[in-house]
């Protein structure tokens, strides 16, 4: 069927020569005198699903109208000559034209007007739903009451009267067309109204009247009120839906918009160019769930659409239907691979990992990496995702690529910092750390993350403090300056990197506090008379060292330098310290004396 509508198809533009050479006078009445210029309908046989019914209707319909509208008025093309046009044409005569079919085949036969419809049977008869069309567009329609009778011959009838009260318009809309044309846009609204009062239920005169307001940019409220007219006659109407959902945009009023873009999509569910609008219209108003469904339809009507496949995945993953949306990414790629771009690739990694699919995103965001293996994106994307796999030493060969790429590339040494702390490797982390400030990386961020880390480690060095304080042993003292001399060089490094007062001054207060709990630690261990036997082991001789009393006199000197910066952050504990430090200094340097010799000036 499909190769006979193409080679029919084909035939319809052959038709120019046949219709050329044959004048449409001579087809439409050849034993009547005609006006030639009369307008002229063509009525295209009725949809059905049975033809000989189809048949039937359009004859009775052709013939009634030609008997009952003078020929001078109106010129109807008599059965005759449609059956041999498009038999001639490819057609077969018993079957409906398409719409597009129709209006092609009205064109070429120079007609004014075409009439296309459908007829059913009913319990009591039969009804037929019609419409007018012009053919110079076949977006301006007319449509007709519903016809019906209990006989063939009084639904055609109806129908014939139907068509004459519409065509009461026609001279009006005519005028308002060629005054629009003119300029003279109150005269054509002028001539619109008049086609009104002629017939109420007129929508061709609105058309016209609404393409004047639009064409002459008329305010909106103008606009949506005429177009509002003509759907209250013809809810379908293309032009009053297009114009009407343009002028609520215009106006601000998103939602009507979409809400009249909806509607233009049931009229034409085929057409992609429209589903495109409407889809992200939805998208842009926030409203991708209700796209949803009008994608998927226009996916599943359109098999292999790839366009269509590529909207439908960016307004899924804007619904947040991650897997509906990844599922669709994927098919579409293995039908298109050009479209597995780098958007594609960060779009389904940064889905999947939403989704908790973390390995699906790694697997991606390697695929990804082997096609564009100096996209630093990409790089950054797969080396995250191996961190949350636990591949610490594959996300850092991963960040270290990008390093490669771009030496100057932000973050990566942040990133690969972050990667050896995970790892508990404190002194690479720092050594990256101390990279990244060489490199020009913001201070505040690369300080902040090491001030981070130190505070995490200030916090096990207060509880190891703690612990010397209430068990007094060496170990305990040893722990804690151990513990607490591992702060030291993060906060140092951070109040030396730090860009913001408040944050350089938490730095140099955990700095004193520190520094304070190792030179008290060391003091408390220096002066330890320590057995020389615990749990029969033997322990080594009684500190009172030299090094841990120069180990006390210089931290207590760092405490005291920087205990005062720590006045915003704990006055309590500055108030505290600031009163022992004295004496804590007095007691390192007596000690220095005693167990070091005389002090060197």
């Amino acid at each position: 069927m499909k190769a006979r509508l193409g080679y029919a198809r084909s035939m319809v533009a052959a038709t120019v020569l046949f219709v050329s050479a044959t004048p449409v006078a001579a087809l439409a009445q050849a034993t009547r005198t005609v006006n030639p210029n009369a307008p002229r309908l063509v009525v295209g046989t009725l949809r059905s699903g049975d033809k000989k019914l189809s048949v039937s209707a359009s004859e009775e319909i052709r013939s009634r109208l030609s008997a009952d509208i003078p020929f001078r008025a109106l010129t109807v093309l008599s059965s005759g000559d449609y059956k041999q046009v498009v038999e001639q044409s490819g057609y077969p005569y018993d079957e409906a034209l398409s719409t597009g079919d129709l209006a092609s085949l009205a064109k070429l036969l120079r007609t004014d007007e075409y009439m296309e419809g459908t007829i059913e049977k009913t319990a009591t008869g039969f009804v037929i739903n019609a419409q007018l069309v012009l053919t110079r567009d076949q977006t301006l329609t007319q449509p007709l009451p519903p016809a019906e009778g209990d006989k063939l011959s009084r639904v055609a009838s109806a129908l014939s009267k139907s068509v004459q009260d519409a065509r009461k318009q026609m001279e009006f809309e005519k005028k308002c067309n060629m005054q629009g044309r003119d300029g003279k846009a109150a005269d054509a609204i002028a001539s619109a109204r008049a086609g009104v009062a002629a017939y109420p239920s007129a929508t061709l005169v609105r058309l016209c009247e609404l393409q004047v307001r639009v064409g002459f940019k008329q305010p909106a409220d103008s606009i949506i009120a005429t177009a509002l007219e003509i759907l209250k006659h013809d809810p379908k109407s293309k032009v009053a839906l297009t114009n009407a959902a343009q002028a609520y945009k215009d106006k601000g009023d998103q939602d009507k918009s979409t809400e009249m873009l909806v509607a233009l999509l049931a009229t034409d569910p085929t057409n992609t160019r429209l589903v495109d609008d409407v889809v992200n219209a939805l998208a842009a108003s926030g409203k991708s769930e209700m796209a949803k469904p009008i994608i998927a339809q226009a996916i599943k009507d359109n098999p292999g659409d790839v366009r269509l496949m590529k909207l439908g995945f960016l307004i899924y993953l804007a619904a947040k239907d991650l897997k509906n949306g990844t599922a669709i990414g994927e098919e579409m790629v293995k039908i298109d691979t050009s479209l597995a771009d780098t958007s594609y690739f960060t779009k389904m990694i940064a889905t999947y990992d939403g989704d908790s699919a973390f390995a699906k995103a790694a697997e991606t965001a390697a695929k990804g990496a082997e096609k564009f293996p100096t996209n630093i994106t990409i790089l950054t994307m797969l080396g995250s995702e191996q961190l949350k796999a636990g591949q610490q030493q594959q996300a850092i060969v991963s960040f270290r690529k990008i390093l490669a790429i771009d030496p100057k590339a932000p973050n990566a040494r942040m990133l690969i910092a972050r990667t050896y702390d995970e790892m508990k490797q404190a002194d690479s982390a720092l050594m990256m750390l101390r990279e990244a400030k060489a490199a020009g990386e913001d201070g505040q961020a690369v300080g902040g993350y090491a001030l981070t880390i130190g505070n995490r480690l200030f916090k096990d060095g207060q509880a190891a403090f703690s612990k010397a304080q209430s068990g007094k042993s060496a170990d305990d003292y040893k722990a804690a300056i151990d513990v607490n001399s591992a702060v030291l060089p993060w906060v140092m490094f951070a109040d030396s990197t730090l860009t913001a007062p408040d944050s350089k001054n938490t730095a140099g207060f955990l700095m004193a506090v520190s520094s304070f709990n190792i030179a008290l630690s060391a003091v408390q261990w220096a002066q330890m008379e320590a057995p020389k036997q615990v749990a029969g082991k033997p322990m080594p001789p009684a500190p009172k060292s030299c090094e841990l009393s120069k180990v006390a006199q210089d931290k207590i000197m760092i405490a005291q330098m920087n205990v005062a910066r720590g006045g915003k952050v704990s006055p309590q504990a500055v108030g505290q310290l600031m009163g022992v430090i004295p004496q804590i200094m007095t007691g390192a340097e007596s000690m220095v004396k005693a167990y070091c010799g005389a002090a060197k000036p």
